[in-house]
């Protein structure tokens, strides 16, 4: 055992001999936190020294720690004490990065991997569950029936839906780098100490063959950038909607060769969806073009999903890439017959596939728990989109972690094209200022003596951003009410701006106007919108 320690003052004790000897960038060895907690350290192995990529790591763990803090509490989603509950916890984020003697980073530390994501293999080995596992036809287990597989790429476009929402490119979506799970149709996003602002697209990184950007590969880009994470995310759905293997490619390479148009969709398909599928992946040197993981999300729910609440799976859209299936799965499994000795060709899917692994596949960079005991599940039924909801009544917190003192705040910078994103973040465990309101009880008093018909309003939420207290609370006749003020009444602001006004739900929050002027919360955001544009958005965090 070693110890190593972070600026923040957080120890972790690190095991002495790495779990993947066969890392790429960096090594991963388990750990344990001063609060007892299992996490991953990742060791680089050549420190990151620039500024510009400390600071970014910096950033992310800022951001990180944040979101994995209230996921791990149980805050954001009824029931629930775990990652992989949102879209924004099932990202595997930094939470805190490591300097060495000479000042450069040395390595970051991760949550382990939701075990829900993991399965004991042929070998009895403890694997991840890997997107191969979704998309390959010779995978054993075999890829999974068609409604499966479109609840966990709704799920992945929820993930990168999120992503561009706080304008970051992962950079290296491959096979190994997302994982997923069956019971409750899910994702979860891997390899994210790389995750890049928009604002400065990288000068390097790292690639994957077969999923390796083409502008890349034609030297129009020297590493992939957020359009190259649009055309990743088109693969992951062409692989994973139709088990076709490969996918647009150059024929004999780059400077000789021409570019092969993917070709293998099942001719009742979605016009619309096919004609995405045209955007993203006919031109290889496509940038805006290429759909948007929201694009995708929608043209999956409208192709696949009925329209009612809750939504259901369409059982003829469904079919139709089960029977554009079902060739290849009978031709993986005469194959695999024919390699048994003394085996007949197969004719048909009554020939049981040999339990082996997939060959050739490289070893996936994950982070494996020692040990599994999946926990009772309590997902989201199959098949409906990720419901951005509001948060609940938090429950009272697991640990609290008291070292970074009443208030550690800090505040990431990402700049976009003249604009910049204000990321604020602070120990959940301890508020900013006063006494914590929680959902549930009464609405402050205060904010009920503003609102018409307040006696009794309970509370719905109460947020802070780094400028504003928001109070959300509804009235014994139902009504709901938006209250909005400045958090330090000190400033040269006007206590005047103060404002109490009605506000509505929507399907992923709330939304209230105050004259020409909206005030939409959505998911861990506020955004305003003035009536002449230049909507501004506020990260939000819930009081505890």
């Amino acid at each position: 055992m070693r110890t190593v320690t972070s600026r923040l003052g957080r120890r972790y004790q690190v095991e002495a001999h790495p779990f993947n000897d066969k890392g790429g960038q960096g090594l991963l060895y388990r750990c344990v936190d001063q609060d007892g907690v299992g996490r991953v350290y990742k060791e680089y192995k050549t420190p990151v020294s620039a500024s510009s990529e400390v600071h970014r790591l910096h950033g992310l763990a800022v951001l990180g720690r944040d979101i994995v803090h209230r996921a791990e509490n149980g805050r954001g989603v009824p029931g629930r004490g775990e990652l992989a509950t949102t879209a924004e916890s099932s990202i595997n984020w930094p939470i805190d990065v490591i300097h060495g003697r000479n000042g450069g980073v040395v390595g970051v530390v991760l949550p382990f991997i939701p075990p829900s994501f993991m399965f004991t293999d042929s070998n009895r080995r403890l694997s991840a569950r890997t997107l191969a596992f979704l998309y390959l036809a010779r995978a054993e287990p075999p890829p999974p029936a068609a409604q499966v597989r479109v609840g966990v790429l709704l799920r992945v476009c929820d993930i990168f839906k999120e992503l561009e929402d706080l304008r970051l490119t992962h950079g290296d979506l491959s096979a190994d780098n997302l994982v997923w799970r069956e019971h409750d149709t899910h994702a979860y996003l891997i390899d994210c100490d790389g995750l890049t602002p928009w604002s400065a697209p990288p000068a390097h990184g790292v690639t994957t063959q077969e999923w390796t950007d083409p502008r890349c590969v034609a030297g129009k880009i020297p590493a992939h950038d957020r359009f190259s994470d649009r055309y990743a995310l088109a693969l992951v759905l062409y692989r994973g909607l139709f088990l076709n293997p490969g996918g647009p490619r150059w024929d004999r390479g780059h400077e000789n060769g021409r570019w092969i148009k993917p070709a293998q969709f099942p001719g009742r398909l979605d016009p619309e969806l096919r004609r995405m599928f045209s955007r993203a992946l006919d031109d290889p040197f496509a940038t805006t073009t290429r759909p948007g993981a929201a694009d995708w999300h929608r043209a999956l729910h409208r192709a696949f999903l009925t329209g009612g609440r809750p939504p259901s799976y369409r059982a003829d859209a469904l079919r139709v890439l089960d029977d554009y299936a079902l060739p290849r799965r009978q031709e993986v499994q005469r194959k695999q017959a024919a390699q048994r000795p003394g085996a007949t060709p197969a004719t048909g899917l009554t020939v049981q596939a040999p339990r082996v692994q997939p060959q050739p596949r490289p070893q996936p960079r994950v982070n494996v728990r020692p040990q599994v005991t999946p926990p009772a599940q309590q997902g989201w039924s199959p098949g409906p989109p990720l419901q951005r909801r509001p948060a609940p009544a938090p429950v009272p917190a697991r640990r609290r972690n008291r070292t970074w003192g009443i208030v550690a705040a800090a505040v990431a910078v990402l700049a976009v094209g003249g604009t910049s994103a204000y990321v604020f973040t602070h120990d959940s465990a301890a508020p900013t200022t006063g006494v914590p309101l929680r959902a549930g009880e009464r609405c402050p008093a205060p904010v009920a003596a503003r609102i018409p018909d307040g006696t009794g309003a309970t509370l719905l939420h109460a947020y802070t951003t780094e400028a504003h207290r928001i109070s959300l609370c509804q009235t014994v006749s139902g009504k709901i009410y938006y209250d909005g003020s400045w958090l330090h009444p000190d400033t040269a602001q006007k206590r005047s701006e103060e404002i109490t006004v009605p506000a509505e739900r929507t399907a992923d929050g709330y939304r209230a106007r105050n004259g020409s002027y909206q005030y939409i919360i959505r998911g861990r955001y506020v955004f305003v919108v003035p009536p002449e544009g230049g909507t501004t958005k506020y990260l939000l965090t819930e009081t505890s």
